[in-house]
């Protein structure tokens, strides 16, 4: 369904048909700010790249989609984003043939596509031409090489059995004085498993491989066929840590589709919820880092803040990793004890200010911390970088600012032009 243009959506609408109208099969907006392309399949490299190199979108995403019980085949969609004008641009393209399962990969000039494209090929039998590493990604070794999950005649009750294991073809870095150091997939902690490839030259890591995806949950295909409210339920479980941003995420997809409107005091109930889940997560993640450069105090005065906001979080939502908080159409509490809330964030964030002055006063954590595992600002953007990790290498984003939802429209988020490249993860958390 076509609706009024996004004044954005329709400016860059005008210059892709002018660019690139000739190799379009169709082209037309949606959703506001929505401007979506029909090309053909020789023809998604040309439309990528033009994205990415000349109209100047970033890569968001690239999903695919069994459609062949409506004769549409395979379809894939890349998503762009238009950072400075809040759009987004979909190329599709359906692959119809059987006998001709690929698709151009554009992972030699778009390095964040490389993975995108390995998932496909896993999941769908999709095989990205041109790539240079079609290994298995989600699949493992003892995964038939014929059985792809996500097509629609591929049940979720199969049983698939084990076939021989074979080894993964890691890339073997050699020379004088290369040393190769294995880590898991079994851990000490408790994170999930994970398996680390180190190859090393005294401290410097040279090359470093992993195999991850060893306790994929099939969370896509458990959905398929679920009711609204059920999948809801699903996406909050997605990750305990992600609860609130993964279920607002699943509510405003059905809430787009179904041209519903959300009242502005639950849509500002979410923008407080994601705010805390949020906050807790930053608290984690630094306490994490001070227990890695064994810093153990500070991890315990971490460790206490995000315990304190957890346990706001019940208080507010009745669940200390906010499960509940979100509805379709709406939400699922309503924030009652407000003076509470802001009192107990105001003293979190002063507690905050004090580890931070120590942390910093501490030379053995900065030593730690300076120059170790630096990125470019060019290799951020290379490999689409998001969030902190993008912000540390000198990569101005913010998705709350740049394709603002909830009602983070109406809240200033300021720009990040005075974050340094090398800016240490700490700092930024």
């Amino acid at each position: 369904m076509e609706g009024e243009e996004h004044s954005g959506a329709a400016k860059y609408k005008a210059e892709i048909l002018r660019k690139m109208g000739g190799k379009a099969k169709s082209v037309y907006t949606l959703n506001d700010n929505e401007i979506h392309v029909l090309a053909g399949k020789e023809d998604i490299a040309d439309f990528c790249y033009y994205l990415h190199d000349s109209f100047g979108a970033k890569l968001v995403t690239v999903v695919c989609s069994d459609e062949r019980q409506v004769d549409r085949g395979f379809v894939l969609r890349y998503v762009f984003a238009k950072e400075k004008d809040d759009v987004f641009v979909f190329v599709t393209a359906e692959i119809r043939k059987d006998a001709e399962l690929s698709f151009p990969s554009i992972a030699s000039r778009i390095p964040s596509a490389a993975l995108y494209e390995r998932e496909v090929k896993d999941m769908f039998g999709l095989l990205p031409e041109g790539n240079p590493d079609t290994r298995t990604l989600v699949l493992h070794e003892q995964w038939p090489a014929d059985v792809h999950p996500l097509r629609k005649d591929f049940a979720v009750s199969t049983k698939v059995g084990r076939v021989h294991d074979s080894q993964y073809p890691f890339t073997k870095v050699e020379g004088e004085g290369v040393c190769e150091i294995p880590v898991g997939p079994v851990h000490a902690g408790i994170i999930e498993p994970g398996h680390f490839r180190f190859s090393v030259l005294g401290e410097n890591i040279v090359n470093l491989e992993t195999r991850l995806f060893y306790t994929h949950k099939g969370i896509e295909k458990l959905a398929e066929g679920m009711k609204l409210d059920q999948a809801l339920l699903l996406s909050e479980r997605i990750a305990g840590d992600e609860t609130v941003a993964n279920s607002m995420a699943y509510c405003q997809a059905i809430e787009k589709i179904a041209r519903a409107r959300v009242p502005k005091k639950a849509l500002q109930t979410r923008t407080v919820c994601a705010e805390m889940e949020r906050i807790y997560n930053h608290l984690g993640t630094l306490a994490g880092m001070s227990t890695d450069v064994g810093f153990a105090y500070g991890a315990a005065r971490l460790n206490i803040l995000k315990e304190r906001m957890m346990r706001l979080n019940e208080q507010v939502s009745g669940s200390r990793l906010l499960f509940g908080v979100n509805r379709i159409g709406g939400t699922g509490i309503d924030l009652k004890d407000k003076a509470q809330l802001v009192t107990t964030t105001n003293l979190v964030l002063e507690d905050f200010k004090r580890v931070v002055s120590m942390l910093r006063s501490k030379s053995s954590v900065m030593d730690r911390l300076r120059n170790t595992g630096t990125i470019s600002r060019q290799v951020a953007v290379d490999l689409g970088l998001v969030g902190v990790a993008a912000r540390c290498a000198g990569v101005d984003i913010d998705t709350r600012r740049d394709h603002p939802y909830a009602v983070y429209s109406s809240l200033r988020l300021d720009r990040h032009h005075d974050t340094p490249q090398h800016t240490m993860e700490y700092e930024v958390e």
